[in-house]
């Protein structure tokens, strides 16, 4: 059986006693009535150990993207990313086969953000970073953002760029209508749609700006099978290549070699092969998106059944986990 490394995991730990705490990410629970089991896994790692151990999951590698201190005002942000990250810390620590951690940052603080980084690398041992979203609804490539690239850099960690809560007006203004209910309205602008579509703007900004041109070895991963991206590369390169070209490379080529996808739970065939077909076999790693999804003996069962050759199955499986998060 192929060894399973899941990349897109996540947990939850408390931060400031008197800290307000932020929006949660409202993710789809498929289990319906089932769904304090979220809550239940988020912050209990021996029911989470359970967990993998039953379905055959070898190693998680965890980040917060929920009720993350990330979204907290900035005065608490930095102490709460510290707070969160040295107790995921200490959780590794306890089991440094079975666990990873991408560090959490205050992103609304870019330098002290990319300060966070660096001790969360070098001295937590974590493998990367996640930052969930927007930065109070900036995108990303802003020039103030740029240390926190940078460091990543620096450091030859990949940053995980993961959705976070749509601001409220736009799914009124883009996914509510009178002709449908507003909890499908919200269904689609979150887990449904919106969220993805965000991110996948998101990824849209970082290119164009010529990110990678300033960093080469910069290496960003991109959940959902891309969120979006992947179908349009041959789109944006027809369309990004009409105007006077301000980058070095196409738009497909950046992203095929600097930026990784994850099928976050969504096993279904088109979409890995779609995946597969567009960033080839060495730029795809395997994701629950535990616990907000539980696909339970899928994680393992759909990628040994899938109809690709054994050598990509582990490639997929762990293979391109281990390399891009030196997990060896």
């Amino acid at each position: 059986m192929t060894k399973i490394i899941t990349v897109e995991e996540h947990f939850q730990a408390p931060f400031g006693e008197s800290a307000p705490q932020a929006q949660p990410e409202t993710k789809v629970d498929p289990r319906g009535p089932k769904g304090n089991l979220v809550d239940h896994y988020l912050q209990n790692f021996d029911k989470r150990l359970a967990y993998m151990d039953k379905y055959n999951i070898d190693m998680q590698v965890l980040s917060d993207a929920g009720k993350s201190p990330q979204m907290a005002p900035d005065a608490q942000a930095v102490a709460g990313c510290r707070q969160v990250n040295d107790t995921l810390a200490a959780e590794i620590k306890k089991h440094p086969t079975r666990f990873a951690g991408l560090a959490t940052l205050p992103v609304n603080v870019p330098d002290a953000a990319a300060e966070e980084l660096e001790r969360a690398v070098t001295q937590l041992g974590f493998k990367g970073a996640l930052i969930a979203g927007l930065a109070n609804d900036h995108f990303l490539d802003e020039p103030q953002y740029f240390p926190i690239f940078e460091m990543a850099a620096k450091l030859d960690v990949p940053i995980y760029l993961h959705p976070g809560m749509v601001r409220a007006s736009e799914r009124k203004m883009l996914y509510h209508s009178s002709a449908y209910s507003d909890q499908i309205g919200d269904m689609i602008s979150l887990a449904g749609w919106g969220w993805h579509m965000e991110q996948g703007v998101q990824m849209l900004h970082l290119i164009l700006s010529g990110l990678f041109d300033k960093l080469p070895n910069l290496k960003l991963i991109s959940g959902h099978w891309g969120e979006f991206v992947p179908n349009f590369l041959e789109r944006l390169d027809e369309f990004t290549g009409m105007v006077d070209p301000h980058l070095d490379r196409k738009f497909s080529e950046y992203y095929r070699n600097n930026v990784y996808i994850t099928a976050s739970g969504m096993f279904t065939q088109p979409q890995m092969d779609l995946g597969l077909a567009e960033m080839g076999p060495n730029h795809v790693l395997w994701a629950e998106d535990f616990p907000y999804l539980r696909r339970e003996d899928q994680v393992a069962s759909f990628l040994e059944q899938a109809p690709i050759k054994p050598d990509v199955r582990e490639k997929i499986g762990h293979e391109n986990a281990e390399k891009l998060f030196k997990l060896n």
